[in-house]
């Protein structure tokens, strides 16, 4: 009769290996396969955060709204002040499409702008547009948040300067109903790439090429490297929420591993 010692040794081979829980360095992260509504991964998902350029998601939500609603038209323009020029600069440190003071451009392009391109002078064109400020336009912003049930956000500008506080969980509530809510629009994250006054941008969203299709990164010196992303996997979608990274480096390798873990996850390994 064999020993326990030997008993034991065989159900160890015998057994099959239990994965290791998932674990990431970003201070704030959450999993969500939107699909069934279950949470596959969280760490301090209702804690507060700095968006930085994830802002822009609901800032183009505003937009999508008011294009399904008729009140504007993709081939309508807006024109650029020199406020949004100035404060769009890439020379400056952030963001651009490179917007022209003086200028007008279309809400079609100010939407490849804002998302593609990131442009920070792109989210302020649409909210002097639309609203006359960014100020107004951040009431605008804050009363559409709370319809969509964010309830731990607050926004005081389009594009992503401090100031504005979220938690994951609302970040995934904003992707969630925008890909919902404007299949028809949805298109503009998953772009690879847009040109303006013949500057080429590319997408910095890192997990388009593993099988997301939107949605945005974002990145402010004090919040570190975030993404808010989405990918179709069978029947399922995922939505995963990072940020507070060192470096877009680990932004990017963070966002395969959870995306990897998730697809993982659906498939029941």
């Amino acid at each position: 009769m064999p020993s326990l010692r030997a008993l034991l040794l065989l159900l160890l081979v015998a057994s099959p290996a239990v994965a290791a829980p998932f674990q990431t360095k970003a201070p704030f992260a959450l999993l969500v396969d939107q699909s069934s509504g279950k949470t596959l991964f969280q760490k301090n998902a209702d804690s507060g955060m700095a968006p930085a350029s994830t802002t822009k998601i609901l800032t183009a939500e505003v937009v999508f709204s008011l294009l399904a609603s008729g009140k504007l038209k993709p081939d309508d323009e807006f024109s650029v002040s020199a406020h949004a020029a100035t404060e769009g600069d890439a020379e400056s440190g952030g963001s651009s499409m490179f917007a022209q003071a003086g200028s007008r451009i279309k809400i079609d392009e100010l939407l490849q702008g804002l998302l593609v391109d990131s442009g920070n002078d792109a989210a302020i064109v649409i909210a002097e547009g639309v609203a006359g400020s960014e100020a107004k336009f951040a009431g605008i912003m804050n009363a559409h948040a709370r319809a969509i049930g964010m309830t731990r956000s607050h926004f005081t500008n389009p594009w992503g300067r401090a100031g504005n506080r979220v938690t994951p969980r609302d970040m995934v509530r904003l992707a969630a109903y925008v890909i919902g809510a404007y299949p028809q629009y949805y298109k503009y994250f998953g772009q690879a790439e847009f040109s303006w006054r013949g500057v080429r941008q590319a997408n910095r969203n890192p997990l388009l090429a593993d099988g997301a299709d939107g949605l945005k990164t974002g990145h402010l010196a004090a919040s570190g490297f975030g993404l808010v992303a989405s990918a179709p996997v069978g029947g399922h979608r995922l939505i995963l929420v990072l940020n507070g990274l060192k470096s877009d480096k680990d932004r990017a390798s963070e966002g395969r591993r959870m995306l990897d873990y998730g697809k993982s996850a659906l498939q029941g390994g």
